[in-house]
Order: C-alpha cells, then sequence, then structure tokens
C-alpha cells in the first residue's frame, strides 16, 4: 500500500513540475520576415541581354537572374589574353637573356653597363606582362560582372528589367532584381524587460505560423525599447522554413521557455 502511494506521488508531483513548466512558457506574437533580402544589379554597364527569373520564382544559389549583353566584354577577353600571351613570351625571352648577361658578367666577359641593362629590360618586361594579367583579370570580371546570379536558395520579389533595356551603373537608382532568402526567415517578437535575464543568443524556441512548427533559435536581444508601454524589448528569432511557403508579414507565434 505503502509502494502504490509513494508511487501515486511521483506520478503527481512529476505531473505538477510539467504543468508548471507549460504553464512558465510564454507565446508572444510576431510577423515574419525574410533572414536576408538584397536588392541586385550588374556592376557594369549595357542593354539587356536576358531575363531569366520572374517575380515570385523560387531559385537556387549562383542561378542565372540577368545577363546583359557580353559581345563586347567578351572581345575584351580575347584581347586581354592575346596581350598577356604575347607579353608573357616577351618575359620569357627578357629572362633568358638576364641569365645569359649575368652567366657572362660572372665569367667577367660583360661590363657593368652591359648587365644592368639586361636587368632593365628583364624588369621592363616584367612590369609589362604583370600589367596585361591585372588587365586581363579585370576583363575577366567584368565579363562576370555582367551577370546578376542569386548569391543564396530564395524568392524572386521583384524585376525591373526587360531585354533591350539599357543600364548605366553610375546613373542606376533602382535595383534590377530583388531577392528574400528561403534559407532562414525571422520573427521580431517584443519581450518584457522581466524576462529577459532568462533569454539568451543561441537558444531554441519554437516557432508557429498557421498550422506549421519550427525550431528556431534567438539570434539577438536588442538593447533599446520597442515604441510603447509596457517597456518591450525586441528579440530576433531565426528558422529555417524547409519548403514549407512562407511570405513576409504573416502572423507567427514563438514561444519562449
Amino acid at each position: 500500500m505503502l509502494g502504490k502511494l509513494t508511487l501515486l506521488g511521483r506520478l503527481i508531483i512529476g505531473l505538477s513540475t510539467t504543468l508548471a513548466m507549460q504553464a512558465a512558457a510564454v507565446d508572444l506574437d510576431g510577423r515574419l520576415d525574410w533572414g536576408a533580402r538584397v536588392e541586385l544589379s550588374p556592376l557594369v554597364s549595357g542593354v539587356v541581354a536576358e531575363v531569366a527569373a520572374d517575380a515570385g520564382q523560387r531559385v537556387s544559389k549562383r542561378q542565372l537572374l540577368l545577363r546583359l549583353d557580353q559581345g563586347a566584354l567578351q572581345a575584351a577577353v580575347r584581347e586581354a589574353e592575346a596581350q598577356e600571351a604575347y607579353l608573357g613570351k616577351m618575359r620569357a625571352e627578357a629572362e633568358r637573356e638576364r641569365e645569359r648577361a649575368q652567366e657572362l658578367y660572372d665569367r667577367t666577359l660583360l661590363s657593368d653597363h652591359d648587365l644592368e641593362l639586361a636587368l632593365i629590360a628583364f624588369a621592363r618586361a616584367e612590369a609589362d606582362y604583370q600589367a596585361a594579367s591585372a588587365r586581363l583579370a579585370e576583363a575577366r570580371l567584368k565579363l562576370e560582372y555582367s551577370a546578376i546570379r542569386a548569391p543564396f536558395d530564395g524568392v524572386v520579389i521583384a524585376v525591373n528589367a526587360v531585354p533591350g533595356q539599357t543600364v548605366i551603373t553610375r546613373l542606376q537608382s533602382v535595383p534590377l532584381v530583388a531577392l528574400g532568402s528561403t534559407e532562414r526567415m525571422q520573427v521580431q517578437v517584443a519581450v518584457a524587460e522581466d524576462a529577459l535575464a532568462e533569454l539568451s543568443p543561441g537558444q531554441a524556441v519554437a516557432v508557429r505560423t498557421g498550422t506549421s512548427r519550427f525550431d528556431g533559435r534567438i539570434d539577438s536581444i536588442g538593447y533599446e525599447p520597442v515604441a510603447g508601454e509596457p517597456v518591450r524589448y525586441p528579440v530576433i528569432v531565426s528558422f529555417e522554413p524547409g519548403d514549407a511557403v512562407l511570405r513576409p508579414g504573416q502572423r507567427a507565434v514563438v514561444t519562449l521557455p
């Protein structure tokens, strides 16, 4: 009989503890937002040749979104490649002449002046080759920059370009493509001052939106209060939405321990 009472007592205590923990959990309302949002434009001027994504489309990291006409840029790369190849041969020949001059000088068959001329010729050839290599690298970068690719998995929010449109980078005020990340989303909730001591960045929390539940974590805890009374502080929670189709502005509930 005593054993049964002891077992019953343990069950009651365990149930009471569970109820107390559930009572201690706090549900806070918030709104979904992108974990990252970027506005993209090409870094070079040109004419739009291809728009490869539409607003609302889900895209993968490195997927092409927009491309300028690359004809002139490709020609510039080929020219730079040819110049580098030519100057590379000139540098190799100058290096052979320098080594030959050094050998003759070591055998006292060449004057100081002639050796110095060979060293100067090699230095000039080396400088020309390095400059050509730099011009080739710049030409290749411009070619790469003429295309916009997704920096992460995401959703295309807006596209402000059509084929044939002229893009002048120094005058471009409107980004051509806006992209929101689907890798992570976040929720901001306002937490009372007395509850902040129980929270820390990296702490696990639960996020619910609609009928879906996600495992989230606290990213940051603000130092300045949000507007309104009573005094509350912003807490940013992030989570991975996976394949769920979520949109910024949707209501979300964060359960704090």
